[in-house]
C-alpha cells in the first residue's frame, strides 16, 4: 500500500489539476461573456440611422416655384437640385458614401409656409468622394410625402418622403433647409425661388 506522503502528494497534485482546470474555464467563461455582451452592445453603439448629410442648393440652381408661392394656397411647380455633402453613416451600412446630389421636380399646394398634396420624384446620385467626386456608389430614387408637411419653407415638403427603389429602397428620409435668400416678400410680393442650407437624414 502506498504511504501516507505518496498520497498526500498524489491529492495535491490532483487538487492543482482541477483548479488550473477551474481556471482555464473561468478565463473561456469570461471570455465568452464578455464576447457576448459585446455582440448585444454593436448595435446600439451603431444605432441613429443609415446616413447622414449636410445640404445646400445646388450654386447657380434654387429650387424654383412656378406660379411664384405667395400666403395663399395655390397649386405649384418645384424643380432644382440639392448638393449632399459631409455625408456619414452613423449604423456603417452605407460607409462609402460621402456626397451626393438630389435633383427634383414635383408640385403641391403650396404657402409660404409649407405644401400639401405633394406629388413628384427626385433621383440621387451618391458618390464615393467629397464634393461628388470619385466612384458614383449608387442612385436612390426617392417620393416625397404626398401629406407634406410644415417648415420653414415649401422645400421641407418636398425633401421628407421614402426610397422608392435603388440604394437604401424602403428607407424614410427627412430633409429640412433653413432659406439664405430672403423670404420675407413670399408674404407680400410673392417668392418664385428658394435657395438654402440644412440637413438631410435617411432612417
Amino acid at each position: 500500500m502506498p504511504d501516507r506522503a505518496h498520497t498526500t502528494t498524489a491529492a495535491t497534485t490532483r487538487l492543482r489539476r482541477v483548479a488550473k482546470a477551474l481556471a482555464s474555464a473561468g478565463a473561456a467563461l469570461v471570455l465568452l461573456v464578455t464576447g457576448t455582451a459585446a455582440a448585444h452592445a454593436q448595435p446600439s453603439a451603431r444605432a441613429g440611422g443609415t446616413l447622414k448629410c449636410s445640404l445646400r442648393t445646388a450654386p447657380g440652381g434654387p429650387i424654383t416655384f412656378s406660379p411664384p408661392v405667395s400666403n395663399t394656397p395655390k397649386r405649384i411647380s418645384a424643380h432644382g437640385a440639392v448638393d449632399l455633402d459631409d455625408c456619414t453613416s452613423p449604423d456603417g451600412r452605407q460607409a462609402r458614401i460621402r456626397s451626393g446630389r438630389l435633383v427634383l421636380s414635383g408640385s403641391g399646394l403650396a404657402t409660404c409656409s409649407g405644401a400639401t398634396g405633394v406629388q413628384g420624384t427626385g433621383t440621387v446620385t451618391w458618390y464615393s468622394g467629397a464634393n461628388r467626386t470619385g466612384r458614383v456608389i449608387g442612385r436612390t430614387t426617392v417620393r416625397p410625402t404626398s401629406g407634406g408637411g410644415q417648415g420653414y419653407t415649401p422645400v421641407d415638403s418636398f425633401l421628407s418622403g421614402e426610397a422608392a427603389s435603388g440604394l437604401m429602397a424602403g428607407h424614410p428620409f427627412a430633409g429640412t433647409a433653413v432659406p439664405t435668400n430672403d423670404v420675407k416678400r413670399c408674404f407680400t410680393a410673392g417668392l418664385d425661388h428658394i435657395e438654402g442650407r440644412g440637413t438631410l437624414n435617411v432612417a
